[in-house]
């Protein structure tokens, strides 16, 4: 992959508010800011222009649950005033984020392209509650409006997860990639009765398909790493095998750190940099080998 120069700049000099993302050669510009700062927003250019954009906050009943809305608007200063004011009005978010074009050539229906795309993404994900009350339909675009709007879409995924927001991207990984593995570092993992597998990937830990993890959590084990566990169960990723002394990963997954992955596995608090080996070295070990 080719190297990006995205632009990030903090308009009021504050990294937690009004803030603009560019990406060189590309027409995307996105906004962001607080729920404090929709005034300032609705001043701006931007605010005037067609758009699609995100609405994001936290479930008041289960504050660890992030809901997001995903709309769009011909004018979205419009429809960001209706959320924020009168019947359309949504209480939860607390951070907007807005996807528009540097010049002016975006219909309608590229918008609700992008709307129904970044519902389906967010959907598959399954990172976030959605607050849509119907998932909008896509439309029938033009071969060259449907590749304009895909290298849109592929432009937002890069700037959320960019900026560290990653409810479009899923945590589930294709199995399909057994020939890449054989010449990748498999790390691993072993408790108990339990062995797991894990590849490091573009900075993902993933814990691969076929992994075992213990059943029960430890006593000491966090609130963080029993919600995480039960996820894991809720989902299906970790199921019960035959014998039922053991959770079996249905599939690869991602974790955010290598302490996490090994958490799922273990049932509790660990140290993944040294308990993950290849060939009898832990993450530190390789690392400290590959600086020196």
């Amino acid at each position: 992959m080719s190297g990006k120069l995205i632009r990030l700049f903090l308009v009021d000099g504050n990294p937690n508010g009004l803030r603009t993302v560019e990406i060189s050669n590309m027409t995307i510009y996105t906004t962001i800011f607080p729920r404090s700062k929709l005034k300032d927003f609705l001043q701006r250019e931007e605010s005037r222009k067609a758009g699609c954009y995100l609405l994001i906050g936290n479930d008041i009943a289960t504050p660890e649950e992030t809901i997001v809305y995903i709309g769009e608007g011909e004018i979205v200063r419009e429809r960001l005033k209706s959320h924020s004011l009168g019947g359309k009005q949504k209480e939860f978010w607390d951070e907007a984020i807005v996807f528009t074009s540097k010049d002016d050539y975006i219909t309608k229906t590229q918008i609700q392209f992008l709307e129904a795309e970044l519902c389906r993404l967010a959907v598959d994900a399954g990172k976030v509650k959605l607050d849509n009350g119907t998932r909008p339909s896509k439309p029938t675009l033009s071969e060259v409006d449907n590749a304009e709007m895909e290298q849109f879409l592929s432009a937002i995924q890069l700037i959320l997860s960019s900026i560290g927001i990653d409810i479009l991207e899923s945590e589930r990984i294709s199995n399909n990639q057994e020939d890449k593995q054989k010449q990748e570092k498999i790390f691993e993992f072993k408790i108990k009765n339990a062995t797991a597998k894990m590849k490091i990937e573009d900075d993902k830990y993933i814990v691969l398909k076929g992994s075992t993890a213990v059943v029960e959590n430890r006593p000491s084990a966090g609130k963080s790493i029993k919600t995480m566990r039960k996820t894991l169960i809720d989902k299906g990723i970790m199921k019960l095998t035959e014998q039922r002394d053991l959770y079996r990963f249905e599939e690869n997954y991602i974790f955010t750190s290598p302490s996490y992955a090994a958490a799922a596995i273990s049932g509790g608090e660990e140290n993944g940099r040294v308990r993950w080996k290849y060939k009898g070295k832990s993450l530190n070990q390789i690392e400290k080998e590959e600086i020196e």
